[in-house]
């Protein structure tokens, strides 16, 4: 089992919010131990190092990350929460299984939030909130005129999770960083990251565009048509995934994403 990070994104990192920016810093080393752990293993789990329904090895880990086992369990059980990791009675843990029905679901539930949140934005934001926005969705375009998946994929995220926070509801951005785990973990599941969808782009254009016109409306219907692009894609893809494998399991409710 192959427990390395890419080399151009070896550092675990968390996401930080404060005030109108989103700031990604690497890990300090005075972060607890299960804390660093939860927040590699996740990681692992999204880009697809560690795949669904595939036995956790606390071995194989605390080897990787230099720790005992105490901060390990500690960690494997902030992932359970999540609903990244299903612990085994007296057998240890496993990934996930992903449950198509229930990736619709967080489809639809950040559909709603991201739209809610750029109409708030186009309503209540400030010229310097939207202007940062805009930086960060030339980042994503340039990202994807130079045929940088890994870029684009960083700067997609900053996107979204930018418009919720501008957006002023907390309690709705700790919910939409919740569920975009789960979505991230599909998609690099379902697609590869060498291709990157035109539309997708094109779509992040008609956003910032309809945000800085302060359209509300046009707005929140973007974000609403991106999500609903993005959500068909990739249960498609997962789909015929699992339909190519011969595998019922996306429905195990006790497995599920």
């Amino acid at each position: 089992m192959d427990l390395s990070c890419p080399p151009e994104e070896a550092a675990p990192y968390r996401l930080h919010e404060s005030s109108s920016k989103r700031v990604m810093t690497e890990a300090f080393e005075s972060e607890p131990l299960s804390g660093r752990a939860v927040a590699r293993i996740r990681d692992m789990i999204i880009r697809g190092q560690l795949v669904p329904r595939s036995r956790v090895s606390e071995k194989d880990l605390c080897e990787a990350f230099g720790i005992s086992r105490t901060p390990l369990r500690e960690a494997l059980k902030v992932l359970a929460s999540e609903g990244l990791v299903e612990l085994l009675p007296r057998r240890g843990a496993r990934i996930t299984a992903i449950d198509i029905d229930r990736l619709r679901e967080k489809f639809e539930a950040v559909a709603l939030i991201e739209s809610n949140a750029a109409h708030r934005l186009c309503e209540n934001g400030t010229a310097e909130q939207i202007r940062d926005l805009r930086v960060i969705h030339d980042a994503l375009a340039t990202a994807h005129r130079t045929n940088d998946p890994a870029r684009y994929y960083v700067s997609n995220e900053q996107f979204h999770r930018s418009i919720v926070m501008l957006a002023g509801n907390r309690t709705l951005a700790d919910i939409h960083a919740d569920l975009i785990v789960h979505l991230h973990r599909a998609r690099n599941v379902a697609l590869s990251r060498s291709d990157v969808d035109v539309g997708f782009a094109h779509a992040h254009d008609e956003i910032i565009e309809a945000i800085e016109r302060r359209d509300a409306d046009a707005a929140a219907a973007e974000v609403t048509e991106h999500q609903r692009a993005i959500a068909e894609t990739v249960l498609s893809a997962l789909a015929r995934a699992f339909s190519a494998t011969d595998a019922p399991q996306q429905h195990d409710a006790s497995a599920s994403a």
